[in-house]
């Protein structure tokens, strides 16, 4: 009979572990990360994850690729290689088997982090998905085109109009082909930046995320979520 009330202290014990570690972020499950470093005025940075450095050193413009990381309520610190104080520390949201953009977003006054969730779902057969994010601090909200090859940005509509600030358009699927994808000043054709020609094959999804320029102006990164 001892021996019993033993096993089922034990078994007690191991519960209350396993729920004090859920509580601290453990969600039963793995999901992959992705940190872009899109403020422009800080320099590089590391990217930890409940204490656990997962990249390093990831300068302007540059972004971690997706990490797998456990699911759950994570917390996310962004340091900067130069110190050992956090410029984001915030707990995030992640679904098993989810994946995760974070944008480290804004001047480093204002610094925060953009949350996005990514769809990575395999686009209809034959198709791509582009998703535009408008992460430049410059540029307030902009129009944003899509264009063919061989077609001109005066003869195109806007596919999203007014995106704003630390706002990300939904997926846009189009046919596979090469487009060029312009954000202008809203209600005109007058160009904050254009991406140069992308051309991507079917099944391929990809997420431009407009920036301030590291010497002026303004350009993007290619995000690759998909193939």
């Amino acid at each position: 009979m001892k021996r019993s009330f033993l096993r089922i202290g034990a078994a007690i014990c191991i519960l209350g572990a396993t729920l004090l570690t859920a509580g601290c972020g453990g969600g039963g499950g793995t999901a992959s990360l992705r940190v872009v470093q899109a403020s422009p005025d800080e320099g590089s940075v590391n990217v930890i994850v409940n204490s656990k450095t997962i990249s390093t050193d990831i300068g302007y413009a540059g972004n971690t690729g997706y990490q797998s990381i456990s699911s759950g309520s994570p917390n996310l610190q962004i340091v900067p290689t130069s110190s050992s104080t956090p410029i984001i520390n915030q707990n995030l949201t992640i679904a098993a088997s989810s994946e995760t953009t974070v944008i480290v977003a804004n001047y480093s006054a204002n610094i925060e982090g953009l949350v996005l969730t990514d769809n990575n779902t395999d686009p209809p057969s034959g198709d791509i998905q582009l998703r535009v994010v408008n992460a430049s601090p410059g540029i307030g909200s902009a129009d944003v085109y899509f264009v063919p090859s061989g077609s001109s940005l005066s003869s195109i509509a806007p596919i999203i109009t007014a995106l704003g600030f630390e706002t990300a358009s939904s997926y846009q699927t189009l046919t596979a082909g090469t487009y060029q994808v312009f954000l202008t000043v809203p209600g005109t054709k007058n160009a904050y930046l254009s991406t140069g020609q992308i051309t991507l094959t079917g099944g391929q999804i990809r997420t431009i995320v407009a920036i301030n320029g590291a010497s002026g102006g303004y350009t993007s990164i290619t995000l690759a979520d998909l193939n």
